[in-house]
């Protein structure tokens, strides 16, 4: 990761990165040499899910650095998910319909401090392939990606 120098502050510039798995998915810290470093992973849940059954999602940001680390936001979102079909739709986002504070925000996760943001698919999917991108939506975002297999009802 790299640092952007902003007037009195220090935004993190997050390069998009992915990481496939079949439940979950991790992104190599990335260090700017300032002993600062973000890891991303992504869970889209313990078992692979059943169609209909409700999928949860879980992007988690690890400071695996020796100091703090600063997360500045264009806006009152935090996170988003989406999942997309193997013909490339998006079958479901979740800041779809969703308002978002139209303010400046900043989180601080000290050395070994995790921030952990859920999605939540009520209703499910029909069984398939799907990717599913996590996005950190920082100044400039950065988004891990898996591959969630929902299984046919027995």
């Amino acid at each position: 990761m790299r640092v952007v120098l902003l007037p009195a502050l220090a935004a993190f510039a997050c390069a998009a990165g992915s990481a496939h798995g079949p439940a979950d998915a991790d992104e190599r810290p990335a260090g700017d040499g300032s002993g600062r470093e973000l890891r991303l992973s992504l869970s889209t849940g313990a078992e692979a899910p059943t169609a209909a059954t409700p999928v949860v999602l879980e992007l988690t940001g690890t400071n695996d650095g020796q100091a703090a680390l600063v997360l500045d936001f264009p806006d009152g979102q935090r996170f988003d998910f989406e999942v997309i079909s193997e013909d490339g739709a998006v079958v479901w986002r979740w800041a779809e319909g969703r308002f978002f504070a139209q303010v400046l925000g900043r989180e601080t996760l000290e050395p070994g401090a995790s921030q952990h943001w859920t999605g939540r698919i009520e209703a499910g999917l029909p069984a398939g392939v799907y990717r599913v991108l996590a996005t950190l939506t920082t100044v400039e975002p950065r988004t891990v990606e898996a591959t969630l297999t929902v299984l046919p009802r027995s």
